[in-house]
C-alpha cells in the first residue's frame, strides 16, 4: 500500500531514473515500449485467460503508470498543464455520459 513515505520514496526513485536514462530516451523509447508490453500481455489474456496472463497485466500495466508518472515529470510545465487539463476534460465528459445514460 502506498503511504506518504512511500509514496516520497517512489517520486524519489522516479528522479533518479529518469535522470539516469534521460528524457529522450524515457519519452520516446521506453514509455512506448512499455505501451506495447501492456497490449501484448492483453493479448495474451484474451487467448488464454488465465491467472498467470491476469498478473502478467497487472505487471506490465505497473511499467505503464511508472512511465507516465516519468513522463508527467520530464515534460515541460506547460505542457504537464496541458496535460492535466486534457485529463480533466476527459473525466469530466465520460462523467456527462454517464449522467446523460450514456454506456460505454
Amino acid at each position: 500500500m502506498m503511504n506518504l513515505h512511500n509514496a516520497a520514496k517512489f517520486e524519489d526513485c522516479l528522479v533518479r531514473i529518469s535522470t539516469h536514462y534521460g528524457y529522450d530516451n524515457q519519452v520516446f523509447e521506453k514509455l512506448p515500449e512499455e505501451v506495447d508490453e501492456l497490449q501484448e500481455a492483453f493479448i495474451d489474456y484474451f487467448k488464454e485467460p488465465t491467472h498467470e496472463h491476469w498478473l502478467h497485466i497487472i505487471e506490465e500495466a505497473a511499467d505503464v503508470h511508472i512511465m507516465i508518472e516519468q513522463f508527467k515529470m520530464l515534460i515541460k510545465p506547460e505542457d504537464k498543464k496541458e496535460f492535466d487539463k486534457i485529463c480533466l476534460e476527459k473525466v469530466n465528459r465520460e462523467i456527462g455520459r454517464i449522467e446523460a445514460g450514456g454506456t460505454k
